[in-house]
């Protein structure tokens, strides 16, 4: 993969890209100071591989799933029992709303060549950059008269990157747009959470309304935070110098560390695992709830909200300040890279650190869940064909706004699929997918709210995938043969 650019190398930035492929090779010896800051902000970007939110889209509309509970704690299942054992649900997300990967890259004499620019003019102001995964461990719900109550335990990990466009602007069309300016990357931000999520839900279901709940005790296992209050880099319009203003933190919580309070996995072992694992220091709490009117016997309209806490850490926490003002002329990364030569990053570091007023300070803090918000409307065609509209959306630093259609078709007791048709992150093709098959008690579902990166990857901006196997007993309803009222 080779790319290119045709402007010119300006001092401090990154100007030219060759058609000589680059060869990175950076060797240098950091500060200790600079270390433990550059470590956390590394840990941050690169837990993003080991993740496997937006809101389900497909799921609300697979109403004999469990899981689905999670979403709307007023669905009404058709079986009275389930149960769900360690590891039989998985789901994982992806969202980008940055840039679109096809628009990367150009193919000329059968060579991908990647088109940076055009890469650049994807990008809004502010973007984001999101991964999510969570798996059950255990649930168990049942029914009592004529309503519902239900016990799950659930491993849940996000990796959220908030970026602004002239970040990546600076990388790839270098600085001398920003000369006599300001470029503020205060929008920045990074966090990235693993945490354990136990649950108490309940539905209870009257003639014309149906209301349902759910609260959760979260523990806090891991946090990396960075959250900056100023990020500005001032460029000289002359001879390109920088002056470099910060205000911000970077906050961890739940890693290991060393004696000198570095970021340091060397003491991980089994009995640091058993006490990582039954650690409840971290403490949060998180509430859902949903309510369903029943309009008649074929339509109903839902709201329901989930993911609204916080987690409040309070072990093992280091925090990272930096405060300050400092000048430096920049370097020209790119020359070093096309020459095949070391980056010397060791002076400009001791010439800022000097600056900046670098202090590590432990105390508690607080990081909030990203609140998800679902409004639907559902109509029975037949006894068990459904058709259905939803209003999805996420909040994270802003609010990301979804539209859904669905239909739902049963087949006897043990068959069903669904599709979906969304809007959803800059994009329309988003077409999803869900199977429920049950042999017997197993309850077999997968669903996926966008199929088309199956049919070109590299025009992905969202993905969300689940998998799982239920056991059911005791359906509530037999259904019909035939899909006919």
């Amino acid at each position: 993969m080779t790319f290119y650019n045709s402007k010119n190398i300006t001092r401090g930035c990154l100007h030219n890209i060759t058609k000589k492929p680059i060869d990175i090779n950076i060797h240098t010896k950091l500060s200790p100071i600079m270390k433990r800051f550059y470590v956390v902000i590394i840990a941050a970007l690169t837990s993003a591989l080991s993740l496997k939110a937006q809101p389900e889209l497909t799921l609300p509309f697979m109403q004999s799933v469990f899981q689905s509970s999670y979403i709307n704690p007023t669905v009404v299942p058709e079986h009275s029992f389930s149960l769900g054992i360690p590891g039989s649900s998985v789901f994982a997300q992806f969202v980008s709303n940055g840039f679109i990967p096809k628009n990367m890259f150009d193919y000329r004499n059968d060579t991908m060549h990647a088109n940076l620019n055009s890469m650049l003019n994807d990008m809004g102001d502010n973007n984001l950059l999101y991964f999510a995964e969570n798996a059950d461990i255990f649930h168990i719900r049942t029914k009592v008269l004529n309503g519902f109550f239900w016990f799950g335990i659930r491993q849940n990990s996000t990796f959220s990157f908030n970026y602004p466009k002239d970040l990546f602007s600076l990388v790839i069309q270098g600085n001398e747009q920003f000369a006599g300016s300001s470029l503020d990357l205060s929008s920045m931000k990074i966090n990235v959470m693993l945490y354990n999520e136990y649950t108490f839900g309940m539905m209870k279901e009257f003639p014309k309304w149906i209301f349902g709940g759910r609260i959760s005790v979260l523990q806090g296992l891991s946090n990396v935070r960075f959250n900056p209050t100023v990020l500005k880099v001032n460029i000289d319009d002359d001879m390109y110098a920088h002056v470099a203003t910060a205000d911000g933190k970077v906050e961890t919580a739940g890693l290991p560390h060393n004696s000198d309070g570095d970021v340091d996995f060397d003491p991980v072992d089994g009995t640091w695992l058993t006490n990582y694992l039954t650690n409840f220091k971290n403490k949060g709490f998180a509430l859902s709830g949903g309510v369903t009117y029943k309009y008649d016997d074929y339509t109903r309209l839902s709201f329901s909200f989930y993911d609204l806490g916080f987690i409040t850490w309070k072990d093992s926490i280091q925090t990272y300040t930096i405060n300050g003002q400092t000048n430096f002329d920049g370097f020209d990364i790119l020359t070093n890279f096309l020459n095949d030569t070391d980056m010397k990053l060791d002076s400009l570091l001791d010439d800022m650190k000097d600056d900046f007023d670098r202090d590590t300070v432990t105390t508690k803090y607080r990081t909030w869940l990203n609140p998800k918000f679902t409004f639907s409307a559902t109509y029975n065609i037949f006894s068990r064909t459904q058709v259905g509209f939803s209003f999805n959306a996420l909040i994270n630093q802003k609010l990301y706004p979804s539209l859904t259609l669905g239909v739902s078709q049963g087949v006897g007791r043990f068959f069903n699929i669904v599709g979906t048709a969304s809007y959803n992150y800059r994009t329309i093709s988003n077409l999803g997918v869900g199977l429920m098959i049950k042999p017997g008690p197993f309850q077999f579902f997968t669903v996926v709210d966008n199929t088309y990166p199956l049919i070109n990857p590299l025009k992905v901006t969202n993905l969300n995938v689940r998998v799982g196997l239920n056991f059911v007993f005791g359906r509530i309803k037999q259904p019909d043969g035939l899909p006919f009222r």
